[in-house]
């Protein structure tokens, strides 16, 4: 008898646990597919053009190591000042990519509906020890330190999306990179959304 009133006890406590709501996510709201591709760009020697053949200047490449990527929403859609709905992390595992002068496609993420001012990327040195690297008219450089590619401007997320990240004003910081701290130069500059 003592056992069947255990076993009884035992399945009310799990049919109560299992009629639990489950949680809502940290924003609260429906989440649709972003589509996150490259814009295309130029770049243009810092040498006079009379002196290098454009087609031979500037960046010939750039990789970046992607680990995580953040939405960062308009501090007028939050309830109250709760700083912790300020961004949704996503792990964006890519790895390493190339930015191509035509613009790439990154991959789909889901993310909560709402308005976003800020993108950002967390480039991790997980890809032979490297977060970024660039190749310029100057040579090739690399971080093997955490980065935060931002980009800014005002994205909309109601239904399936696509966000084209503009790429040119990074691309044109790092055209003009001779040596120094590449990590340091990526994180004071931003792109467009």
């Amino acid at each position: 008898m003592k056992a069947i009133i255990q076993v009884t006890g035992l399945a009310m406590l799990l049919a109560l646990v299992g009629c639990q709501p489950e949680e809502a996510p940290v924003s609260g709201s429906k989440s649709h597919r972003v589509t996150l591709r490259t814009s295309s760009f130029s770049t243009a020697s810092i040498f006079s053009p009379w002196l290098i053949n454009e087609a031979y200047a500037g960046v010939s490449e750039l990789k970046f190591c992607f680990k995580r990527l953040r939405f960062k929403k308009d501090i007028s859609d939050l309830p109250g000042d709760d700083d912790d709905l300020l961004d949704d992390n996503i792990d964006f595992n890519l790895g390493e990519q190339v930015i191509t002068s035509s613009g790439a496609l990154l991959g789909t993420v889901n993310v909560p509906e709402g308005t976003y001012y800020r993108v950002e990327f967390d480039l991790e040195p997980e890809c032979a020890g490297v977060s970024a690297r660039v190749t310029n008219d100057f040579g090739t450089f690399s971080s093997n330190e955490q980065i935060k590619v931002k980009f800014d401007g005002v994205f909309v997320v109601n239904g399936t999306e696509n966000l084209e990240l503009g790429v040119q004003n990074i691309l044109s910081e790092v055209n003009a990179h001779n040596g120094g701290n590449l990590a340091d130069r990526l994180e004071s500059i931003s792109g467009d959304l």
